[in-house]
Order: C-alpha cells, then sequence, then structure tokens
C-alpha cells in the first residue's frame, strides 16, 4: 500500500490564487471523486500532482518520502487529460490495452487510426491506457465524457479492478454516477478543497 500526504499547496498565475492551502491525503484501494464547478481548479491540481505545472508552494510526502523535485513526481503519478495526448497516427492497437480488444467499440477497428474514433472513445481509449501504467497514483480528468451509459458501466466495472491496487483521484460531472464504487467525494470550491 502506497500514501499520498499533501499539505500546504498553493498554486498561483499572474498573482491570482488558483490552488489556496490544499491539504489532500489518499492511498492504494482509494478511488476519490473531485467535484467542482467548471473554473474552479480541479484539472490545475491534477496537473500539479503529475508534475506538469509548477506550485509556488507544496509539501508532498509518497510513503514518508518527502518529494523535492517535481520532476520525480511521474514516478508516482499518471494523468488522464482531458485533451489527446496520443499522436494521431497511432492506430488503436498501438496503444490500447489487449484486455480490452474484445470491447464491441474496438474488435473491428483495432487497425484504425486512433484519429478515426469519437472523442469519447479516444478519451476512453487514453483512460484504459493509462489505468495499465506502473504509477501507483491514477489521475483520470473527467473519463466518462462523451460515453455511452454502457460504455460508462463498463468504465465503472474496470476502476473497480483497477483500486484494489492503484489509488484513483477523477474529476467528474456526472451526478451519482461514481456513487457506489467511490471512497469518498472531495468539492474544490473557491481553491479550497473540502468534504461536502
Amino acid at each position: 500500500m502506497s500514501t499520498l500526504y499533501l499539505d500546504s499547496l498553493v498554486y498561483q498565475i499572474n498573482h491570482k490564487t488558483i490552488l489556496n492551502n490544499i491539504y489532500f491525503q489518499m492511498q492504494t484501494g482509494e478511488l476519490i471523486e473531485l467535484t467542482g464547478f467548471n473554473g474552479e481548479g480541479k484539472s490545475t491540481f491534477l496537473e500539479v500532482l503529475f508534475g506538469s505545472k509548477k506550485p509556488q508552494h507544496m509539501h508532498l510526502k509518497i510513503d514518508q518520502n518527502l518529494i523535492r523535485n517535481s520532476n520525480h513526481l511521474q514516478r508516482y503519478f499518471a494523468l488522464k487529460p482531458q485533451f489527446s495526448f496520443f499522436p494521431k497516427q497511432l492506430r488503436c492497437k498501438d496503444v490500447l490495452p489487449k484486455s480490452y480488444w474484445n470491447w464491441a467499440e474496438f474488435e473491428a477497428h483495432l487497425n484504425h487510426p486512433i484519429a478515426h474514433f469519437s472523442t469519447g472513445i479516444q478519451q476512453l481509449i487514453q483512460t484504459l491506457f493509462v489505468l495499465e501504467l506502473p504509477q501507483p497514483f491514477i489521475l483520470l480528468d473527467e473519463p466518462f465524457a462523451g460515453l455511452s451509459p454502457l460504455l460508462q458501466e463498463q468504465l465503472l466495472t474496470v476502476l473497480q479492478q483497477k483500486v484494489k491496487t492503484k489509488g484513483i483521484l477523477l474529476v467528474n460531472h456526472i451526478p451519482h454516477l461514481v456513487d457506489e464504487i467511490r471512497t469518498r467525494e472531495v468539492q474544490l470550491i473557491q481553491g479550497v478543497l473540502q468534504s461536502p
């Protein structure tokens, strides 16, 4: 089991505070839903944890190891952002883990370039790819966006399996969708992380 302990996170841009003195803790085996209105800084929070945005201040320990260099964060965190990060010429089977090749959405299209799929399916491919990575903590930015109810259910089943060995923090805007599988919910309100 891995434990993440975060304290005193401050992130500002152009002297505007986006994340203000954030405290957050999670362990592998937890699935935490991050909610809040658009523009509250949810994606920014994930990017700071991943190391792609550098905060003004952050005290972060993983398993009692203090992480001083944000370049080391990607040893512990894998991120599925809202934008596509795969080169468009890659084929589905180049990145989709084999355990999902028999899904109806993919089975007949494994040789198709990723660019041929809808935005929602491209995001799903990225989510499934990231969930297979070795990092203990998985950050998912709106993984259910653009998916049919059937695919949402399939993804929920995958998340239930993966959270047995991972800590998963996901941004979600669909009410009650993950209620049955989440460990808890946290809300980002005016730059402060709160429990509802």
